[in-house]
């Protein structure tokens, strides 16, 4: 993997891999609900360096994994968009299994894309959102919040706007700790995709983690050293007692 020094600013469409919705039985076009915005870090350059047919085979593997979970698991409760460098999930309603649903599903992307050499970060924001999967038309203020806080972020991981927070209190998924911003350490809940079923941190997300190490220098770097320091800090007796 190389260098992401680039960030989310480098938007490149891919056609082949865009705008590929999975749709529930029960969605409104335009309702209170739960979004989910991931980058993927470095694209500009990832496209720069590789050949577009490698590209594309990375981007089909991480479609066809996604899909295959949430044909699986949430078919029902969410709906996908891919584009460009960006996934974005949404969810029907702010119910607390739609939460579950969404933060499970985005739990899973970052695994597996971390997993393929694929450096990711994302927000969780909440409120009205249009989704009309038929016209394309995607628009929202939770899409709008989601994504500026995503261009903040300054680790592999995903964190929660406040319009969401409240909502996301007590769930075992998230957890508060101070998370490395562009501003600095802020405390915000962040989804613990890290973690295994037992609620344990991963090693193997942690390999993960430290391998993309070798594929990057100087400040995109930083990603991994802010990444691991958050984890220790979560799963560390400070973060118990909160």
């Amino acid at each position: 993997m190389s260098s992401h020094q680039q960030q989310s600013n480098d938007k490149l469409f891919v056609p082949e891999i865009a705008a590929k919705p999975l749709h529930g039985s029960d969605f409104s076009v335009t309702a209170d609900r739960f979004i989910v915005f991931l980058d993927i870090l470095g694209f500009k350059e990832r496209v720069a360096r590789s050949s577009h047919q490698d590209v594309l085979k990375d981007l089909r593997g991480l479609q066809a994994d996604i899909n295959d979970f949430m044909l699986e698991h949430h078919d029902q409760r969410l709906q996908i968009s891919l584009f460009s460098d960006s996934i974005v999930l949404f969810s029907p309603d702010t119910g607390v299994e739609s939460l579950t649903a969404i933060a499970e599903a985005a739990a899973y992307i970052m695994r597996t894309a971390i997993g393929s050499g694929i450096p990711m970060k994302g927000a969780l924001a909440q409120g009205v959102v249009t989704n009309d999967t038929d016209k394309q038309l995607f628009f929202g203020l939770p899409i709008i919040d989601a994504y500026l806080l995503q261009e903040n972020v300054k680790y592999y991981g995903v964190v929660v706007h406040h319009s969401a927070e409240q909502s996301v209190i007590g769930m075992p998924l998230f957890t508060d700790a101070p998370t490395p911003l562009r501003s600095g350490k802020v405390h915000h809940y962040q989804l613990n995709w890290f973690m295994d079923s037992e609620k344990q941190v991963s090693e193997e997300a942690c390999r993960d983690i430290e391998a993309l190490r070798y594929s990057v220098s100087d400040e995109p770097r930083k990603y991994v050293d802010n990444t691991m320091e958050l984890i220790r800090c979560v799963s560390g007796p400070a973060s118990a007692a909160e």
